[in-house]
């Protein structure tokens, strides 16, 4: 079970799509493999970023 973010209890209600919580209205949906360091990478994932201290969408530069 999945710890509620505003509770100190499990989500009531908890599948495969997601989690959640009426008391404190919260929601979570699961949106595939959890993501890791790597993926964060340029290199992982085909990013083009020539500013590091700026975020980059796939396959854009950012503007100066």
């Amino acid at each position: 079970m999945t710890k509620c973010i505003k509770g100190d209890h499990d989500f009531p209600v908890e599948d495969a799509t997601g989690a959640y919580c009426g008391e404190h209205e919260v929601t979570l949906l699961w949106h595939g493999p959890p993501i890791t360091p790597e993926d964060l990478t340029p290199e992982a994932s085909g990013r083009i970023c020539r500013a590091p201290a700026r975020t980059c969408l796939p396959g854009s530069a950012p503007a100066h």
